[in-house]
């Protein structure tokens, strides 16, 4: 019979065993992802922008035209724009789309495909079949962002949206977000579930103690290029905000578009462009090679 103290260093090794890798990464493996890590940790903040807003007239569409033009002033800031014309890519191709995703990589903005996977529920044929449909009707499409992504703190949760994931990458998508909208357990970031898990969305600025997530089963172990912030609903900016989510996330939306629930007026918070744009960008170029206090 095995002594207690045998029987806690087997339960030891147990678990070591069972953290490591099925399949160890090759030398080239290892330092291309070391590499990689060290590109990514060194990522400037940049801006991740919901843009629902239907491209009428593109070419002199006010929002497009605004974000357009800021994009080529602050040409050093990152900008990913998220498109959706029908809740996803839609059954037919609209030409004002085409152009919008046309005139915004011209401007050197990234572009994403909104797809929804209603937190688990929709069938998993149904959202591949919409990245099929943008790789389709809008070739020029780069990303992909999941909204209303499964956040429960199970391995079947982090299985599904590895998977559509995995598809995504597999059809040639860079980058791709997934939106909880919420705290998202640590084990979809050591999965990758995505290039980018949105960690916080809301009308309120997230409390730094949770966006760290530095608690057993949080993010905290995993780098800030990994999560992003969307926040809507302010009337006014606040750079010191600003300041603390820059150490805890890369990627960032605050806008002075309201969402009040079951108003009729106030039902999306992204269908209009941030008047707050300008102003983010000033201040990310100013502290662009700076350490925030």
């Amino acid at each position: 019979m095995m002594s207690r103290l045998n029987c806690m260093r087997w339960a030891f090794a147990c678990a070591v065993l069972a953290s490591l890798p099925l399949h160890a990464e090759e030398p080239v493996e290892r330092r291309e992802r070391a590499i990689q890590f060290h590109l990514r940790s060194q990522q400037k903040t940049g801006i991740l922008v919901p843009m629902y807003i239907y491209p009428a007239d593109i070419h002199n569409n006010p929002a497009y035209n605004r974000l357009i033009e800021l994009k080529r002033r602050f040409e050093m800031i990152p900008i990913w724009v998220i498109v959706n014309p029908a809740s996803g890519p839609g059954d037919a191709i609209d030409a004002n789309y085409t152009k919008a995703i046309d005139r915004l990589e011209g401007a050197g903005c990234v572009v994403l495909g909104y797809v929804s996977t209603n937190y688990g529920k929709r069938p998993e044929r149904d959202v591949k079949a919409d990245i099929d449909a943008w790789l389709k009707l809008y070739p020029r499409t780069q990303g992909i962002f999941f909204d209303e992504m499964i956040n429960e703190d199970t391995e079947a949760g982090v299985k599904s949206i590895v998977s559509l994931n995995d598809y995504a990458r597999e059809a040639g998508c860079w980058p791709t977000v997934a939106n909880p909208g919420t705290d998202t357990p640590g084990r979809y970031f050591a999965a990758e579930a995505a290039d980018v898990i949105v960690a916080h969305e809301g009308d309120q600025w997230p409390e730094e103690k949770r966006l760290h997530g530095d608690y057993f089963g949080g993010y905290s172990d995993y780098p800030p290029s990994t999560r992003a912030v969307l926040v809507h609903s302010q009337a006014k900016f606040d750079p010191i905000q600003l300041g603390m989510i820059r150490k805890y996330a890369r990627w960032v939306y605050i806008t002075d578009d309201v969402y009040r629930v079951n108003g009729a007026k106030s039902n999306n918070p992204w269908d209009s462009l941030s008047k707050h744009m300008e102003v983010i960008c000033e201040e990310l170029a100013r502290r662009d090679g700076k350490h925030d206090k």
